[in-house]
């Protein structure tokens, strides 16, 4: 058990994601840090879509929690993606009656480069 969630719960989540992204139900939020993340690692937005499918329930990091901003919860994991631990936020919205998967942010872990530490360091 990852603190209040279980990996059941963890795992069904990161199922729904995988199956909306994998269906074209997905929007890659272009906020200028996930854009500046991408630009200095060489990255695509299909290269965050693809990360995004190899994550596993041992790369969740927190949630879900409420999302304060707009209705839903938000799912936060961290990815050691070539050696940077990267830091990822996904939400499942629902607009129109149709479910979409949302990347709200995709960059470098901050906690990570503030502690000095590594993946090992990982707070579950």
């Amino acid at each position: 058990m990852y603190g209040q969630c279980r990996m059941a719960e963890i795992a069904a989540f990161l199922e729904e994601a995988k199956i909306l992204l994998s269906s074209g139900r997905y929007d890659f939020v272009p906020r200028r840090k996930n854009m500046q993340a991408l630009a200095k690692y060489g990255l695509t937005i299909r290269d965050a879509k693809e990360e995004i499918l190899d994550l596993v329930v041992d790369d969740y990091y927190k949630g879900p929690k409420k999302d304060f901003d707009r209705p839903g919860v938000i799912w936060e994991f961290r990815k050691n993606m070539e050696g940077i631990l990267f830091y990822v936020k996904l939400k499942i919205v629902e607009e129109h009656g149709e479910k979409f998967l949302k990347c709200l942010s995709f960059h470098e872990d901050e906690f990570d480069q503030a502690a000095g530490g590594g993946v090992d360091e990982k707070v579950l």
